[in-house]
Formats: C-alpha cells, sequence, structure tokens
C-alpha cells in the first residue's frame, strides 16, 4: 500500500476523538491570561472543586496563592517547560496524595503559546504507599528466614523420628510398656515440631494456587462442625450474614485455612458468652469477608505489629497464624484489614473477584508467545 494513501482508520471525525472523561488522568488547559479549563472529572477531584468539570476558572479562584500547587501552576505556565513523568506532591484541602505530571505547550504553527496543557496521574499518598512496601518486603525476608530454619529444622527431624519408629517396635516386642509411653511423647512433641515447620514452609514461599469459583456457603458448612465444637468449648456463639449464592474465587484449600486461623484467633480472644459474626458482601467487584469478634479488642499501638511472624500475646502461640493469613490473601492478590476500637475486633479480607482475574491471564511467557 503506498504510504500517500491514507487509510481509513486516520480519517476521524472530530466527535470520534477519545472523550478526556475516559482517560484515567487529570487534564487541566492553562489558559495565558490566567485562566483554566478544567476538562474532566479527575481535574475537578485534584483542584478540589467538583462540581467544575468543563467550566473555565481563574486559577487563583481554583487555589489559594499561597498554596505550592498554585506556585506549580503558575510556574509551568510561565517557564512554558514540558515535563515528562514528574513527581509532584499535591495537597488539596486534608487530602494529601501524589501525581505524576506531565505538561504540553499549545501553540501556533509560527510558535505564539496560547497555553499549557497539564495531564495529572493520581499516585495516591506515597507515605501509605511507602508503608504498604516495607510490608511487603519485610514478608519476603521473613519467608526466607523460614525457609531456612524450616529445612535446618526438617533433616535432624525426619532422622530422630525415623530412629524412634525402630524403637518403639522393639520395645512392643520386648512388652517395655513405661519405655513405649515415653517414646509417645516423644513422637507427639516431633509432630508438633513438624507442624510448625509446615507452617513455616507456607510463610516461605508464594503457593501454587487452584483457582476455582465455589460457594462460602458451602465451605463454611463443612467447617461448621468444628466451629461449633470450639465455640462450645468456649461459651461462644456465632452467627452468619453470608447470601447463599455468595461466591470466592481462589484455592479452596488454602481459603479454608485461612478461615480456620481468624475464626480460631477470634473465639480465643472472647470471655463466655462472646459473639462470633461471620458476613459477606461484594464491593466495587471485590468479594469481602468480614470476621467480628466481641472480645477486649487490639491495642493500637499493637495493631501493626499483629502480622509479623513470631509476635503473638498468646501463651502457648507460634506468631505464625496470621502472618500466614496475610501472605494466603497476598498469593490470592488480596489484602486484609482489621479493625479495632478498644472492643472487639474485625478483620476484613478483601479478595478480586471472578472478573478481575481475567486481566491477568495473559503472563509474561504467553504474551511472548503471541508476539514471537
Amino acid at each position: 500500500m503506498s504510504m500517500k494513501q491514507q487509510h481509513p482508520i486516520f480519517s476521524v471525525e472530530p466527535d470520534l476523538l477519545p472523550d478526556t472523561q475516559l482517560l484515567n488522568a487529570g487534564i487541566l488547559y492553562l489558559a495565558k491570561d490566567g485562566s483554566m479549563a478544567v476538562l474532566n472529572d479527575i481535574s475537578a477531584e485534584l483542584i478540589g472543586m467538583p462540581q467544575a468539570t468543563g467550566s473555565i476558572v481563574p486559577i487563583d479562584m481554583a487555589l489559594s496563592e499561597d498554596s505550592d500547587e498554585y506556585q506549580v501552576l503558575q510556574h509551568i505556565l510561565q517557564t512554558e517547560c514540558e515535563y515528562r513523568d514528574a513527581v509532584v506532591r499535591w495537597e488539596v484541602g486534608n487530602d494529601v496524595r501524589h501525581v505524576l505530571m506531565d505538561t504540553f505547550v499549545h501553540q501556533s504553527q509560527d510558535g505564539q503559546v496560547y497555553g499549557m496543557y497539564i495531564v495529572m496521574k493520581d499516585m495516591g499518598n506515597f507515605a501509605a504507599l511507602d508503608q504498604q512496601t516495607q510490608r511487603v518486603e519485610k514478608v519476603a525476608t521473613v519467608g526466607k528466614v523460614a525457609a531456612g530454619i524450616a529445612h535446618e529444622i526438617r533433616n535432624p527431624l525426619t532422622t530422630v523420628k525415623g530412629f524412634l519408629q525402630v524403637l518403639e517396635g522393639r520395645l512392643h516386642n520386648g512388652l517395655m510398656d513405661e519405655e513405649i509411653q515415653y517414646v509417645e511423647v516423644m513422637m507427639s512433641e516431633i509432630e508438633r515440631v513438624n507442624a510448625l515447620v509446615a507452617e513455616l514452609l507456607l510463610l516461605s514461599k508464594p503457593t501454587k494456587l487452584d483457582k476455582r469459583t465455589f460457594p462460602l456457603a458451602e465451605l463454611l458448612q463443612e467447617i461448621q462442625p468444628w466451629m461449633q465444637a470450639v465455640a462450645r468449648d468456649h461459651g461462644v456463639k456465632f452467627v452468619y450474614d453470608v447470601p447463599a449464592d455468595f461466591a470466592l474465587f481462589g484455592d479452596r484449600d488454602m481459603l479454608r485455612q485461612l478461615l480456620l486461623h481468624l475464626i480460631k484467633n477470634a473465639i480465643e480472644a472472647m470471655d463466655v458468652d462472646g459473639s462470633l459474626s461471620i458476613g459477606a458482601r461484594m464491593v466495587s467487584g471485590r468479594t469481602e469477608i468480614y470476621i467480628s469478634d466481641t472480645g477486649p479488642g487490639i491495642p493500637y499501638y499493637l495493631v501493626d505489629k499483629i502480622f509479623d511472624a513470631f509476635y503473638t500475646t498468646k501463651d502457648k502461640g507460634t506468631g505464625l497464624g496470621l502472618a500466614i493469613c496475610e501472605r494466603i490473601v497476598a498469593d490470592h492478590g488480596g489484602k486484609i484489614l482489621v479493625s479495632s476500637k478498644g472492643f472487639g475486633t474485625t478483620f476484613t479480607i478483601s479478595l478480586p473477584g471472578p472478573s478481575q482475574h481475567s486481566a491477568n491471564l495473559f503472563l509474561p511467557n504467553q504474551a511472548h508467545s503471541l508476539l514471537s
């Protein structure tokens, strides 16, 4: 096809051009006379004027002249400088965030500058992002330590268990009942250590998940006999608020273990006559499960520590339960939140729904094969 021929795709009518509302970024236009056109809802939110979309306002009416944000826009307008991926701290009202800013000169063919276009991509609050990054790095570090400890323990453990099994058989043949009891105690303790090793290995690296869609009510019904027994032993009751057709998308065994950990923690946190609530809901396409107890709550100064490996307030706890819960949720691409305000505690598990997972179907190696 000749380069001079115009392909139909380039014959675009003006009303077919992209609507600025479809862009996931704020678009502002700064005119040389000091006025500002607010071109979409995101930009209106960023300047603190939600109703200003499609309007033209003076810059000093939208932003205080004393503010850093006003100074930034004036600097761009006066210098006519084009920036790419400039990170700017952006604070309007009490909302602090960081934006990725690109600027473009609007000028005529003879070089006369009419104004500046500004594209602002909201990156959220870097302080919160930094906390999340530190949490991810901490989980990775704990994982490496856990893997090393687990393998160092498991090797001698297997040897000792093997010899004890042989010894137990010989003691049975010699009718040495008291010695057999000693061996059984040692075997029981080894099983406890082995269970700890299994938890360390689960914590040490992401698990290959067998994801599928299944009813949450079905999973709760499966573990209900265990829940009833534990709740009865502690003198607490539990209530459900789970729709019959509410579905989860994930690894059933891993999510089962997650619920067992959180439910057990909640029951053990309460005194007699306590109440455990389990509920589920859909929020913006994500599935949320919440587990609430009526215990004494978690002091605010401990909330940031409860997911740390080996941290526990229990006399016999290993401190791995909540760290494993966080790992399972992270492996599912979700997040786990805790809320406790002096009385009672609620853990909320937020997981992507099936439709949100579909965006990740093309893995890097698959993309490569499609393009090669």
